[in-house]
């Protein structure tokens, strides 16, 4: 074999651990954290008065987990298993969430976890916005109007995020493919090679 055709051997398998790199990485969830201390629990999911976060994620971008370390304070008569967030898309498509199911009692608990969302086939994309859209909300309101049902008194929640690979990327991976696949057209075969 001569040196060139050693050379683009090399630059072939280059290209394809290159391509292969580069996918592994976008194929890697990001983690978006967000602290909720201070948030108050106001209403049903809906109200005007319940605190809403937005975070811009990237259009297309996937939500695949959610990690929870948190400490939630239910004001009687409302419980602790009341106490809700709804993570979505802008238009509303996506999980709630409640931290402390089965807890039919008021008072103060910590809570933490991890859910895989794949797992239970509850993972969802966002849309062209790119917008997570974060509401804490109660299941029932219990108490007057303008009095919170709780607080989310400290704690971060992380969620996986799977991103869509930016259009340079994708064209990386199409530019080693094809000159992969242009090495091997090269290459003579075995039966012309005698």
């Amino acid at each position: 074999m001569t040196a060139s055709a050693h050379v683009k051997r090399f630059s072939a398998a280059a290209a394809l651990c290159a391509a292969v790199l580069v996918g592994t990485a976008q194929a890697s969830p990001a983690y978006v954290t967000v602290e909720v201390s201070g948030v108050a629990d106001m209403d049903e999911r809906g109200a005007v008065s319940n605190i809403v976060k937005a975070l811009s994620l990237g259009p297309g971008a996937s939500i695949e987990s959610l990690k929870w370390d948190i400490q939630l304070t239910s004001y009687g008569p409302s419980y602790l298993s009341e106490m809700q967030l709804t993570f979505s898309d802008s238009l509303g498509n996506g999980v709630t969430f409640t931290p402390g199911g089965g807890d039919d009692f008021e008072g103060t608990s910590h809570y933490a976890g991890f859910q895989d969302l794949r797992l239970i086939l509850q993972q969802f994309p966002l849309g062209d916005d790119g917008l997570l859209r974060l509401e804490f909300h109660d299941a029932f309101k219990d108490r007057a109007f303008d009095e919170p049902e709780g607080m989310w008194d400290f704690g971060t929640l992380t969620f996986g995020v799977s991103t869509v690979p930016e259009p340079q990327v994708l064209a990386l991976v199409l530019s080693g493919l094809l000159s992969l696949r242009a090495v091997a057209r090269r290459r003579p075969s075995q039966a012309q090679r005698g």
